[in-house]
């Protein structure tokens, strides 16, 4: 299952990945070889064939990056993820732009008990990925219910309240585009608790820029100027002191301009 994953990972185009640059293996050559018959024999179902050849083919060329991801893929279609691992962080290391090899491999170091890793992969996936509006939409909710779930795990009040809270803006955001499902909690409600999470970070970390941002995002999402105003001036203050993504950082000044314009036409 795994290595049909990866070869679509390989791939350009697939799974909503960019193109990777996966080795000078355009051209025939005794490595490129190599891995092409590890393909064959991984998708027939000959695990430990495929690793032989997979490792023949890096020990003639140790430039074939995809050499890393194939080797991951077939460790783990052997169970043994800590190998896995090791490869993964390595392909990454080579390609750190291949965004969706990043979430799995920071769901491979949450199963391996590396909580402090895997949440640095998964922030630097939602950084990566918050200014490419399909991969935003298909995963940064999941990245954020997951960093929830690892600052539950290690106590951190803030990180598990400031997650929550992005994460159901999210989920209102995507509610918003939906036909009313009856029953179901409405867009309107899912902001309504995303404020009251992000009003409990802000609560616990002040000087923090983050949570500003999203809960005036947030108030703005429910037509509240003044209180959309106020989070937005505090964002502003603490932007320059405190963490925020690119994405995050561009948005909140593109925020800031067009509140000034408005208020110079009020």
């Amino acid at each position: 299952m795994w290595y049909s994953i990866v070869v679509a990972l390989i791939y350009p185009g697939c799974l909503g990945s960019e193109p990777a640059n996966l080795g000078p293996a355009a051209r025939s050559s005794p490595a490129v070889e190599a891995w092409e018959r590890g393909q064959r024999v991984m998708l027939a179902g000959d695990t430990d064939g495929a690793l032989a050849a997979f490792r023949e083919s890096l020990r003639l060329d140790p430039n074939l990056t995809r050499n890393h991801l194939s080797l991951a893929a077939a460790y783990l279609e052997k169970g043994d993820e800590a190998a896995a691992a090791d490869h993964m962080a390595e392909y990454l290391r080579r390609q750190p732009d291949h965004f969706i090899v990043r979430i799995h491999y920071a769901e491979l170091l949450l199963r391996l008990g590396r909580p402090r890793e895997a949440r640095e992969h998964f922030e630097r996936f939602v950084a990566d990925v918050q200014s490419r509006p399909e991969l935003a939409e298909e995963h940064l909710i999941h990245c954020h219910s997951k960093l929830m779930e690892i600052a539950e795990a290690q106590e951190d009040e803030y990180g598990e309240h400031l997650h929550r809270g992005i994460g159901l803006y999210l989920l209102a955001k995507q509610r918003q585009l939906l036909p009313d499902a009856g029953d179901e909690m409405s867009a309107e409600g899912m902001l309504c608790k995303a404020a009251g999470e992000l009003a409990m970070a802000i609560h616990g970390r002040p000087a923090e820029a983050r949570p500003c941002w999203y809960l005036s995002a947030v108030w703005t999402e429910l037509a509240q100027r003044r209180p959309a105003a106020r989070w937005l001036h505090a964002a502003s203050e603490a932007a320059p002191f405190t963490y925020l993504t690119p994405a995050e950082r561009e948005a909140l000044r593109l925020a800031c301009r067009q509140d000034e314009e408005q208020a110079r036409t009020r």
